[in-house]
């Protein structure tokens, strides 16, 4: 009993003992870090290739226009990435607006979006969409393009992309695959020099290019940029020959298949600052032509920022004014006038009664107007509760003519088309019936 109770008296010492001598054995002191080495700013990893000096000219006379950028489908990049691109679109007079905010949208959201910023665009641009595009978004976008609109795409294997579900409709395939040159590179072999290039507006002035992370891209179109015998696909078989630059089968479509040359400093690399410029030189050069349905944004590169309104009477002052308030709400000037003036944009409102006043334009529309109406599109119609409206873009200019049985109804379709409900009548890409 009593070493029993010796035992628990003594263990308590020997507990300190033990925690004492493991201290002082184990214990080296307080740890202090070592000083901070300021590394000067010349010996951080950088690219090998040194800047090259770099004057921007636009290679056409600066006009107005838009270029939509794509951010509704999750895009894999930031807005700032891209200033060296945006800022020479601006040099070259377009603006740039942005469809969507990078977050998620919902599908019926996300193409009415989609089809009222190409309305108005002249040239589209997509970079690395996370979201796939839905056979709708994609219908719209080649329609824009078959009307002359600029399409480029941009796409990147370092980056996640559901690029092909919009670029397959123009012919263009992006390889899962990532482009290596063993034998010449720049820091590290994904950072490939490209020194073969095809007459193209987008490889005037190129001699040599450096891409970081490039993937190769099929096309039905003319490649524009080929790899030297040394460079190899991760994924593809077979050196050299790899395109990661390819129009479509569509011209007015440019495929890309590396982002990191348009982000500083990247972009001021060998020949790469003047690849950003024939980009924006591409995208501000479009031949974009407008139909019916992109009422009122055929207007806005009106002379003078300004469209003539033409009454076939005076006493439909109140429609004209209406049509007059409504361009004004899209940031479009009017002014009521008496007279043509056929170097200039303009509108007629009349009524059914005026139509020998336009003549000329339902002529070329194959529209007749007497005791029926008439076009080559609809079977005859009476006359009474129905308008028509067309749109004709001869003449280097646009003129559209609405006439209906009563200023009551010609009102009405001023106030369809001022409110965007008019493309539900349509029966062309240039007539609209209201019946």
């Amino acid at each position: 009993m009593i070493p029993r109770l010796v035992i628990l008296a003594l263990f308590p010492i020997f507990a300190v003992i033990a925690f004492f001598g493991a201290y002082f054995f184990f214990y080296q002191g307080n740890y202090d870090p070592p000083a901070s080495v300021d590394i000067p700013f010349h010996q951080l990893t950088s690219p090998a290739v040194p800047p090259s000096a770099f004057v921007d000219t636009p290679r056409a006379p600066v006009e107005r226009g838009l270029v939509v950028v794509d951010a509704q489908h999750r895009n894999a990049f930031y807005e700032d990435e891209i200033t060296s691109l945006l800022s020479r679109i601006a040099g070259r007079g377009y603006d740039v607006e942005f469809v969507g905010d990078f977050g998620f949208a919902d599908s019926e959201s996300r193409m009415f979006d989609l089809e009222e910023k190409l309305r108005r665009a002249d040239s589209y641009l997509v970079i690395l969409p996370i979201e796939a595009y839905a056979d709708n978004e994609a219908a719209v976008v080649e329609r824009f393009v078959r009307k002359g609109g600029r399409l480029a795409l941009v796409a990147d294997p370092t980056r996640p992309h559901q690029m092909n579900t919009l670029s397959q409709r123009f012919g263009l395939d992006f390889q899962p695959d990532y482009l290596y040159n063993l034998e010449e590179y720049d820091l590290n072999f994904q950072n490939i020099f490209i020194r073969d290039f095809q007459p193209d507006e987008l490889t005037t002035g190129l001699d040599a290019i450096t891409l970081y992370s490039a993937g190769s891209i099929r096309s039905s179109g003319p490649g524009l940029a080929f790899t030297d015998s040394n460079t190899m696909s991760a994924v593809l078989p077979g050196p050299g020959g790899l395109s990661p630059i390819a129009r479509g089968s569509n011209r007015n479509v440019l495929a890309i298949g590396d982002f990191t040359f348009l982000v500083p400093p990247y972009n001021s690399l060998l020949d790469n600052n003047q690849l950003v410029s024939n980009i924006a030189d591409f995208l501000t050069t479009s031949e974009r032509q407008y139909e019916l349905a992109d009422f009122p944004y055929f207007y806005e590169g009106s002379l003078d920022d300004s469209v003539d309104i033409l009454l076939g009477q005076a006493s439909l002052l109140s429609v004209g004014v209406q049509m007059k308030n409504g361009l004004a709400h899209n940031n479009l000037s009017s002014q009521l006038s008496g007279a043509e003036d056929v170097s200039r944009d303009m509108v007629f409102l009349g009524l059914y009664e005026d139509a020998l006043q336009v003549t000329q334009y339902l002529q070329a529309a194959g529209i007749r107007v007497d005791d029926t109406l008439g076009t080559p599109f609809t079977p005859e119609l009476d006359l009474e509760g129905t308008a028509i409206t067309l749109l004709d873009r001869s003449q280097d200019r646009y003129a559209l003519v609405v006439l209906a049985d009563t200023p009551e109804t010609l009102s009405d379709a001023v106030g369809s088309l001022v409110l965007g409900q008019f493309r539900g009548n349509l029966v062309s890409d240039f007539v609209g019936v209201r019946n």
